[in-house]
């Protein structure tokens, strides 16, 4: 059995620190199942040994009784909103998930000193890939502000974050486009998971590996796992919540303690995990246009595009365009970190 490590309890390793520096500390397993998944992986129900000791922050929480989507857009807005003072900053993409966020956010604004706290942060990108949005919602109407550079150079210490991450984690993920094009994501995982794994690796060498290391974490998910769909959204749920909530954090260098102090994830809230577990047939219907239908819906209820509600796609995750010159903000490159996060 590999040996756990003894070191001070982590909360985030970005995926440079992990091979670069600590590539050493790991699991070799755990190492190769990172690559597949494609983040550092940190594991919610504390069952996989990857050779660091993490400090959870959000354990996957007890079953309850389930409110609606709606309802928890709505609470959760009034949960932020109430939460804070003065200005916040709002990390707009264009995309559904900080489209939702936005679009709950505005809902519950009563009046226009309510509104004149919200100060949305977009780009030329963010504006071309929800361009009626921009111009009947946020265009004169709103305070904006369109940037250019790194998102980093335009937070500052003071600032309130409001970001829309975690929409992934609660509908599935977006490694699902592909099977779901080519009829595989609703098959038996156990049909197409060495296959999908040895594509995204480029060989076969570890993938039976992989697959057995991740087993017993299968057990641990709420209903039994069938499908590649079910069997790919239960590890973005249970391995990827903590690092999505860590690394923009990471990258403008605070710590745990500013999440749900000046930097709130929208989607990251007990209510949302909740019915993530409890509502898996409401994630997507047959096509991959219908991913996030429930959230489309939400959105098209608040601003009527009928394109955007139709064939809307789920666009690159905060992660991918931190490192892509066309998306969100022109964020280049992930900025260095000077520390690990403890």
């Amino acid at each position: 059995m590999f040996s756990r490590s003894v070191d001070n309890p982590l909360y985030f390793l970005s995926q440079r620190e992990l091979f670069k520096t600590h590539k050493k500390k790991a699991n070799p397993v755990y190492l190769k199942s990172c690559e597949f998944f494609g983040a550092t992986l940190i594991d919610r129900t504390n069952t996989l040994d990857s050779g660091f000791n993490f400090k959870i922050i959000d354990s996957i929480p007890s079953l309850n009784k389930p409110k609606s989507f709606e309802e928890i857009c709505k609470e959760r807005a009034e949960e932020i909103l109430s939460k804070t003072e003065g200005k916040i900053k709002l990390l707009w993409s264009g995309g559904i998930d900080s489209t939702l966020a936005l679009v709950s956010i505005l809902k519950i604004c009563k009046n226009e000193n309510d509104l004149s706290r919200i100060n949305i942060l977009l780009s030329q990108e963010s504006i071309d890939e929800y361009p009626t949005f921009f111009k009947d919602i946020i265009e004169n109407k709103l305070t904006y502000k369109l940037i250019e550079g790194t998102i980093y150079d335009n937070i500052f210490p003071q600032d309130i974050i409001i970001t829309g991450e975690h929409g992934d984690q609660l509908f599935g993920s977006d490694k699902l486009k592909l099977t779901i094009e080519s009829n595989d994501a609703f098959s038996p995982y156990e049909n197409i998971l060495d296959f999908a794994i040895s594509r995204k690796l480029g060989t076969d060498k570890y993938t039976q590996n992989i697959i057995e290391y991740m087993n017993p974490l299968i057990h641990k998910s709420p209903f039994k796992i069938y499908s590649l769909f079910d069997y790919l959204w239960w590890m973005n749920f249970s391995l990827k919540w903590q690092t999505v909530s860590m690394r923009i954090l990471n990258g403008i260098e605070r710590g745990a303690n500013d999440l749900e102090s000046t930097v709130y994830h929208f989607f990251k809230s007990e209510d949302f995990q909740i019915w993530s577990m409890t509502n898996h047939d409401k994630k997507i219907k047959s096509d991959w246009k219908s991913y996030k239908y429930l959230a489309k819906e939400l959105i098209y209820q608040f601003h009527q595009d009928e394109n955007y509600l139709k064939n809307k796609e789920k666009e690159p995750s905060l992660k991918e365009v931190i490192h892509s010159k066309r998306y969100f903000f022109g964020l280049i490159k992930e900025k260095p970190s000077k520390k690990i996060i403890v």
